[in-house]
């Protein structure tokens, strides 16, 4: 359950071939189970050992940070907030020169890094990518969340609140070269026309999971779509959003549903700023990403691991929310 993400029910019917399940999901069951039962999978002792390479926002970015040092890990952080490509790279190419020492990476899925990254596993470097994936080349495994499903479930949420009823909403991206942007953006256009036909995306706007960024592509898109009645937020910059919900007189009628509970978010959604977070736990991520890079396991890219997420409002504050 730990290592697929998947309930105990769906491992239990696969193990025990109950019932009806996808070939996909009992494939990356019997994978795991193959890994595992592998004596050369197990990590060896001792302190986890991997450098962290991390463009998130500032909430998560406090999360993964407080985790890394109470895992104990030895290895590098980068706190690498709002830096361009360009720093990324060079962040990159540096620690790639020690291939011995594992990386675990969240950053944009750019043409320049997935090379470094496949050139450095080619020499023998271990790269897990966590939060956001990468190209298949470029890293041994995935650790994060299901994304399209994630996207999914904010098309749930938002279909079933509006009603039935012709309405228009917009979507708020961090970058659509963050894998898991995207994947969240496909799986709310898919949940959107598959369930809610009625509700239409009518504009999308970019944030850079910047707080100021967010403020003021939201600002433009209020003005330009007054008769919005929800924005899904697929990355960072909420709080920027709230302002600008706010300086349009919009915080009180707009449903609004985003990513992540964390200290930047918690007071949005004790507010009622912020209706519902779609989270996962960061230090059960990193914790995962840690075993995932320290496991000898066989060469080639792994099945992800994908952590379960949940739904979160004021009244159920999840208790990593404050973690700094």
């Amino acid at each position: 359950m730990r290592e697929t993400g998947l309930s105990r029910a769906t491992v239990d019917r696969v193990l025990n071939n109950r019932g009806r399940v996808h070939d996909r999901t009992r494939s990356v069951v019997e994978e795991t189970l193959q890994r595992l039962s592998a004596p050369d999978t197990q990590p060896p002792s001792g302190p986890p050992q991997a450098d962290l390479v991390l463009r998130v926002g500032r909430g998560m970015m406090g999360q993964v940070r407080a985790a890394f040092t109470a895992s104990g890990a030895l290895g590098a952080f980068h706190d690498l907030h709002m830096a361009d490509e360009a720093a990324v790279l060079r962040c990159v190419e540096g620690l790639c020169k020690d291939l011995a020492r594992p990386l675990i990476v969240t950053a944009k899925n750019s043409d320049r890094l997935v090379s470094v990254l496949a050139n450095a596993r080619a020499r023998g470097k271990r790269i897990i990518a966590m939060v956001s994936d990468l190209s298949p080349m470029a890293r041994d495994a995935f650790v994060g969340l299901d994304d399209r499903a994630a996207g999914q479930t904010a098309a749930f949420l938002i279909g079933r609140m509006l009603g039935d009823r012709p309405t228009t909403v917009g979507v708020v991206l961090g970058s659509p070269a963050f894998r898991c942007h995207e994947d969240r953006e496909i799986g709310f256009r898919t949940g959107l026309r598959a369930h809610f036909p009625k509700v239409i995306i009518s504009a999308e706007v970019q944030g850079e999971d910047s707080a100021d960024l967010t403020r003021r592509a939201v600002a433009d898109l209020l003005a330009r779509h007054p008769a919005l009645g929800a924005i899904y937020n697929v990355g960072g910059g909420n709080a920027g959003m709230v302002e600008a919900l706010r300086g349009a007189g919009r915080v009180s009628d707009m449903l609004v549903v985003g990513h992540e509970v964390n200290p930047v978010t918690m007071p949005l959604l004790q507010s009622g700023a912020l209706d519902f977070a779609i989270s996962g736990d960061p230090s059960d991520m990193l914790d995962a990403a840690l075993r995932c890079a320290m496991a000898r396991g066989p060469d080639g890219a792994q099945p992800p691991r994908l952590r379960s997420f949940g739904i979160y409002t004021r009244f159920n504050m999840p208790d990593f929310s404050t973690t700094t």
